[in-house]
């Protein structure tokens, strides 16, 4: 049977190959992602992602608040920053993908918790 090159093969070849090019650039995407997000086991690489982000005052301050005071939503993390609800989130984020903090929705409601184990993890790998 001869294949023929009729409008509606060409445009199913153009998908397929569109499909593919779309599952390659996600499969870099989650292994770029995997690289800027806490691992358990991974102490090189966690410590760089902690490091980092300890590297920010407002960010420092906001985990010795969850450190100190317990759990607590976001808004009233971001309290005593003077910062708004967007930025505290960003802040929020990169401290969570760094693994010192874990946060939970309530509802409307985003609780952030201290992550004991992570630094511990850190402390461990400075002391190698």
């Amino acid at each position: 049977m001869t294949k023929y090159w009729n409008e509606e093969r060409i445009r199913r070849v153009r998908q397929r190959k569109i499909r593919a090019e779309k599952r390659a650039f996600d499969r870099v995407q989650l292994i770029r992602e995997q690289e800027r997000t806490y691992t358990p086991g991974r102490a090189d690489k966690n410590a760089n992602l902690m490091l980092s982000v300890l590297g920010f005052p407002i960010r420092r301050h906001m985990i010795m608040r969850l450190r100190d005071r317990g759990a607590m939503s976001l808004s009233k993390l971001a309290e005593p920053f003077h910062i708004t609800l967007p930025t505290a989130f960003t802040h929020l984020r990169a401290i969570e993908r760094s693994g010192l903090v874990t946060t939970h929705k309530q509802g409307r409601v985003r609780m952030c918790v201290h992550n004991k184990g992570a630094l511990k993890e850190l402390a461990a790998w400075l002391a190698k």
